[in-house]
């Protein structure tokens, strides 16, 4: 196609500069026919040396019989017979490069409205506009975007239901990827369960089954629930998931090509992930999923103090041999997942949204110990350093950094941000040097745990650190604050290790994204399922957003 091309460009800028040539001198002709043919062919001669004899051939026009033709086909006739090897099949050519390289305003107009999530009666009313000029047009919004309008969706555990399938989700990527996919390739996928709340004022929700091919950034949408609750009972809910995952353990035919899928991991925030496994919650005396800790009760609160416990296995917990720690039997059970190993703490939630926020609080709030919550002072003054970063901020960084009065509406991206980059400069000469350490301490394991070379090699020291920050952060805060979230910092490292692979990896910073998305195809509180159904159909016709492996690309250039 390369070579064609470049063939297709020499030949087309030769004609063009003939048909220029022959043009100009007809044009002369015509306009000039007060001129001797003697007077004009001198000029011609010394302006163009190279084009003398095609267009002594073209000034003979006068002898023949053109009195039918215009312009325009004598140009092309002289061009013609001028340089014939440009000529041949130039029009099927360009016909055929035109529909490769330039998209139809169809296409465009999809794509559009697509990418910028355009109602559909904003476009239908566009449409109405670009009719008069553009005949072609449909109509309708919905006839040009080809929204899918045959579908069912079931009745399922108390909800609206519908199933996508994982094989039909990751068509996009297959499509996309097949010629550098080998036969027999098997795709390691991520699955992520989460409720999504749809409105303050009301209690309809949803509860997206999301997927996600290790090495890419957007996940994909398996099934989808819509009700005023999660879905009761679990079984229903999981039953085609589950269905679909046992009859992939055999691999499938894509075009020819045999491939696997392998679950490698299961991302939830804790209340999902106990719903899913059907295990007691957070706040549960049997609350830990990792290890055989059973709480106590603090100042009404649920603590887990000991960091010596034994941990589960996936064995053990097939077998149930801590009954108080299950609520029923999880139908994942029967796809060979591994309920302890494949479902590793997420690190957004674990982390950001919940010990850098308990720090946080601890220290700007009214609920921490005295010798460790700051002044109002003190606080004004960790504000003002983390404004002055503003301007300072590279635009890799999505949110700028926000006063401490502000932190109760920080996104968990903010709260990463202050872990790991603006925190240690900013609490330098604010907090105690007490405080200070056992804060360094947390900032130091998670830049190692999230560091893609240095998680695998000091995993070992990172467990350590983490064990010495969590016996730390009783001695300084209470034992009543050694809450679920701290104490999962120890488990951290174990995910790590276990998966081979860094933080930033086995978190749910892409779902929750992605989540944000979904919320977006939601116009009306009718029939939400129906809607991102629809949108779903509409995404797919678009070429806008293609699944393509991760590509880092720098905004502005960067010195390697």
């Amino acid at each position: 196609m390369t070579e064609r091309y470049s063939e297709y460009v020499k030949s087309s800028n030769l004609r063009r500069k003939s048909t220029a040539t022959v043009k100009t001198r007809l044009e002369s002709y015509f306009t000039d026919s007060l001129t001797s043919v003697d007077e004009v062919n001198d000029p011609v001669e010394s302006a163009y040396p190279d084009c003398v004899e095609q267009v002594a051939e073209c000034d003979e026009v006068e002898n023949d019989d053109h009195s039918g033709q215009n312009l325009e086909e004598m140009v092309t006739e002289c061009t013609a017979e001028a340089y014939p090897e440009t000529v041949g099949d130039f029009e099927n050519v360009v016909e055929s490069d035109d529909e490769i390289q330039q998209p139809t305003l169809i296409s465009s107009l999809m794509n559009w409205a697509v990418e910028y999530s355009i109602t559909l009666v904003a476009l239908t009313a566009l449409l109405s506009v670009l009719r008069h000029h553009h005949p072609s047009l449909p109509k309708d919004a919905k006839t040009l975007l080809h929204t899918n309008r045959n579908y069912l969706i079931k009745q399922v555990a108390g909800g609206a239901y519908f199933y996508f399938g994982i094989v039909n989700a990751l068509s996009r990527f297959l499509n996309n990827t097949f010629l550098k996919i080998p036969d027999r390739h098997t795709i390691k996928l991520q699955l992520n369960f989460d409720g999504l709340p749809l409105y303050k004022s009301s209690c309809i929700q949803l509860w997206p089954i999301l997927g996600l091919v290790q090495g890419l950034k957007k996940p994909c949408l398996i099934a989808l629930f819509g009700g005023k609750s999660k879905p009761l009972p679990l079984g229903e809910y999981l039953r085609d998931l589950v269905t679909e995952i046992q009859i992939l353990a055999a691999g499938f035919t894509f075009k020819g090509k045999t491939l696997f899928i392998k679950i490698t991991s299961v991302m939830c925030d804790a209340p999902a992930r106990a719903y899913i496994k059907a295990i007691k919650y957070h706040t549960g005396y049997a609350g830990c999923d990792k290890c055989t800790l059973h709480g106590v009760h603090v100042d009404g609160r649920m603590t887990f103090p000991d960091s010596t416990s034994p941990v589960r296995t996936d064995e053990s917990f097939r077998l149930q041999m801590d009954e108080e720690h299950h609520r029923d039997i999880s139908p994942l059970t029967e796809t060979g997942i591994g309920m302890v190993s494949m479902f590793p703490h997420d690190y957004m939630h674990l982390v950001c949204l919940g010990v850098t926020r308990k720090l946080l609080e601890l220290w700007a709030g009214s609920n921490g110990r005295l010798k460790c919550r700051l002044p109002s002072k003190k606080v004004s003054q960790l504000s003002e350093t983390l404004l002055s970063f503003k301007c300072h901020m590279p635009t890799e960084f999505a949110r700028k950094p926000r006063s401490v009065e502000e932190r109760h509406r920080w996104k968990a991206t903010e709260y990463r941000q202050f872990l790991l980059y603006t925190g240690p400069v900013a609490l330098v000469d604010v907090v105690s040097a007490p405080v200070y350490n056992n804060f360094m301490l947390l900032y130091v394991v998670i830049s190692i745990l999230a560091c893609p070379k240095l998680c695998v090699e000091f995993c070992d020291f990172a467990k350590t650190l983490l064990v010495s920050f969590v016996q730390h952060f009783g001695q300084l805060y209470g034992r009543e604050n050694l809450v679920y979230n701290v104490h999962g910092l120890i488990h951290l490292s174990d995910d790590v290790k276990e998966h081979g692979q860094c933080l930033d990896n086995i978190s749910g910073f892409p779902f929750e994204n992605y989540l944000g998305q979904i919320k977006k195809m939601i116009r009306s509180p009718q029939f939400p399922v129906a809607q991102v159904v629809r949108c779903m159909s509409e995404f797919e016709n678009a070429d806008c957003s293609a699944d393509t492996p991760n590509e880092t690309k720098l905004r502005k250039p960067h010195i390697p």
